[in-house]
């Protein structure tokens, strides 16, 4: 799978969350090792989402947050830093240093690397990814009711089953990030933010359906089990 971030995890956040930093110009492609085991931990995907969305954050801050320790959050954000993730934001020092998200335009990941190292660490942080983004989903539709209706009108799931070729489905996704793409701008320039936004997450995950008889190149073993 191939996951890109304001990425092709995009929100704010998600496939890589964070998204993308003022002033990124370039596209960063996460093909090392480090890179990707590093991402892949639950509590750095935790601060890079915290830091994109509400800004330049001390560990101390941070911690309040993402619900760990001041000092384990230095150093998985030293770490972060290390990795070219993230940049101190100037000012403080130890764990009031604040730390802000290194200017990137996206970011992505390819778990079809030549390279089985590669592609198994990359593996690993799409499944991190999904298992992030279904908790969030699970925390969202249990407080759902206690939002208020213009809100529920314009969450929840939507799906649909489309009979088209892979090349067709590659079209419309590149179209569905078009379309996400039109307010990347505010995500972290609140000044762009119009009153009465929220940060909404769009999550897209795409799979093959599983119809009898109906099965892609491979055969019957590459569908998915059926449900005892």
């Amino acid at each position: 799978m191939s996951e890109e971030v304001n990425r092709e995890t995009g929100s704010p956040g998600a496939p890589v969350p964070g998204g993308p930093a003022p002033g990124g110009t370039a596209h960063r492609a996460i093909r090392d090792v480090p890179s990707l085991q590093a991402l892949a931990h639950p509590t750095r995907l935790a601060l890079l989402e915290a830091i994109g969305v509400s800004g330049a954050m001390t560990a101390t801050q941070a911690s309040r947050v993402v619900g760990e320790s001041p000092s384990a959050c230095a150093y998985h954000l030293r770490m972060l830093a290390r990795l070219g993730f993230v940049e101190e934001a100037g000012g403080g020092r130890g764990r009031e240093r604040p730390w802000r998200l290194v200017p990137v335009a996206s970011m992505s990941f390819d778990e079809e690397s030549d390279d089985p190292a590669v592609a198994r660490a990359a593996g690993a942080l799409s499944k991190a990814l999904l298992e992030r983004f279904i908790t969030a989903i699970r925390r969202s539709e249990l407080a759902r009711s206690g939002y208020p209706r213009d809100i529920r009108d314009v969450t929840g799931t939507i799906q649909s089953i489309l009979f088209v070729t892979p090349a067709e489905l590659a079209e419309l996704r590149a179209e569905l990030m078009a379309l996400l793409f039109r307010y990347s701008d505010r995500f972290m320039d609140p000044a762009r933010r119009p009153a009465g936004s929220y940060p909404f997450q769009v999550v897209t995950f795409t799979h093959v359906g599983n119809v009898p008889g109906l099965t892609p190149p491979g055969g019957p073993d590459a569908q998915p089990p059926a449900n005892p």
